[in-house]
């Protein structure tokens, strides 16, 4: 007998809600079980903030389905009507080099210049910035010789150095491939300004980009409840050493026990409850994701590794930041024994992802994909002390305008491993809300897992998704962070 799943929709009128979809989900209590509460294909929602865009920039008619985002009124059932003007200030910035030649770029401070970065030809970087902050661009490995230079307008996210501005006499000297690149960005340049103008938020994508192959969670408003099941049960007894080695079986059946199964909880499933707590950008929480065990052995893991100053880019080692995180990490991959391969199996049910995709797969598994390697990153393992935090950013970034596939961090899920501390919190400092200008707060709790999406429904990157670890005020703060993207992983467009 399957695991049966229903979704129901209202139009509440009297509290203009446009639509509310709440997921339930009935737990036969037999022993053949579905691992999942699946609402697969036709069963899955349609976004209802997904609007027909039409258009045309000189290539002839198209058709974008661009997310509008719903009033507040529909966020709180109509209990505001007006949204709250955040106190954070800041916002996502990219920067756009359309010139042959690299760059340099800088933030400007006063009489300083602080160096940020490189810009390759024809691509972007960006980082996240406040109201007349200064940046330049200047000709590779000369600071003083500037190319020009950019002021932070408020509502504004785009900033383009074009010194071929489109002149025939410019164009002709690039070679095909440059050409290509250019136009491409010019294409997106264009389909922004018109993106801007129908749905009222910047384009931080690269147009065209399609919409994300995962599913995302309904977000219509603040306390809707989804359920979600899964084999993959908590872990109550710690397995001896010897039984935890590296993972060398992937493909598990359905009908199949779960590895270790003999220090689990003895059930057959675990029923989860997300719940959401911010609409925009969209955030769920779940309580007891992990169990005490598997939180123990965690830490454990981390103690026998060395910490390493926090990077941001998938145990690379690279894109480190001391001057806005100021924490120690680990890497640890999905393999390294049967409790981490479990976590990730139980991640997947609860982003609604097959767990093959979490991980590199033969040639038999998902055959229409033309990359076999996994979509999520190793388990970034977070050590934060007393004054430790990560100032408020994107987990996005901008990948080659070469590449095909446009890949990005699609999902972040944060799982907490203590309590027993003061601060901490993870703040979303520019959630849209009827009630406060402050951020909305995730408190940290031992086992709780919270997730947050970096991409809109229409495959835009969510600006909205600005978040920040706050300082630890009193204690220590231990955090697992799973990254998973879309449409593949590539650690190089960070």
């Amino acid at each position: 007998m399957n695991l049966q799943c229903k979704c129901v929709f209202r139009n509440v009128r009297s509290l203009m809600l446009s639509m509310v979809v709440i997921s339930c989900c009935v737990y036969p209590i037999l022993s053949e079980m579905e691992p999942t509460c699946s609402m697969e294909g036709e069963d899955w929602p349609t976004d209802p903030s997904l609007h027909e865009m039409r258009f045309d920039m000189g290539y002839g008619e198209e058709v974008f389905n661009a997310y509008l985002q719903p009033d507040i009124s529909s966020f709180s059932q109509g209990k505001y009507e007006n949204v709250k003007t955040p106190d954070h200030s800041g916002w996502a910035v990219k920067f756009l080099n359309l010139s042959p030649a690299p760059v340099d770029y800088y933030w400007v401070e006063g009489a300083r210049k602080i160096f940020m970065g490189q810009l390759s030809p024809f691509n972007a970087k960006g980082t996240a910035s406040f109201p007349n902050h200064n940046f330049i661009f200047t000709r590779e490995g000369d600071e003083h010789d500037i190319l020009a230079s950019f002021k932070m307008t408020p509502g504004e996210s785009l900033y383009f150095y074009d010194p071929i501005e489109g002149k025939e006499e410019n164009l002709a000297k690039l070679t095909n491939d440059e050409w290509q690149r250019y136009e491409k960005q010019k294409r997106s340049q264009a389909f922004a300004k018109t993106y801007k103008e129908f749905t009222g938020r910047n384009y931080l994508s690269l147009y065209p980009r399609p919409p994300p192959s995962h599913k995302l969670w309904m977000a219509d408003h603040f306390g809707q409840t989804h359920w979600v099941t899964s084999k993959e049960t908590h872990f109550t007894r710690h397995p001896p050493q010897d039984e935890l080695k590296r993972v060398t079986r992937r493909k598990l059946q359905d009908d199949e026990p779960r590895l270790l199964s003999e220090y689990r909880s003895g059930e057959q499933i675990i029923n989860m409850t997300l719940e959401v707590i911010s609409c925009a950008p969209r955030v769920l929480e779940t309580q007891n994701f992990l169990s005490d065990v598997e939180v123990d052995h965690i830490i454990a893991i981390a103690g026998a590794k060395n910490l390493h100053d926090s990077t941001t880019a998938g145990g690379s080692g690279r894109s480190s930041d001391t001057k806005t995180r100021t924490s120690r990490n680990t890497w640890v991959k999905r393999n390294h024994d049967p409790i981490i391969d479990s976590i990730y199996r139980r991640a997947a049910d609860l982003l609604r992802i097959d767990e093959a995709l979490l991980r590199d797969r033969d040639q038999n598994e998902f055959p229409h994909l033309e990359s076999k390697f996994g979509q999520a990153e190793q388990l970034q393992l977070v050590h934060y002390n007393v004054g430790e935090q990560y100032t408020a950013h994107h987990d996005f970034g901008y990948p080659d305008v070469s590449n095909k596939n446009q890949p990005a961090r699609f999902a972040t899920l944060l799982l907490y491993l203590n309590e027993d501390l003061e601060g901490g919190h993870t703040e979303f400092p520019r959630w849209a809300n009827g009630e406060t200008s402050k951020g909305l707060f995730a408190k940290p709790a031992r086992g709780k897992a919270v997730l947050f999406y970096s991409q809109l429904p229409d495959g835009n990157m969510d600006d909205l998704s600005h978040h920040a670890a706050l300082p630890v005020k009193e204690g220590e703060k231990w955090l697992i962070n799973l990254w998973v993207w879309d449409p593949v992983y590539e650690v190089r467009s960070l």
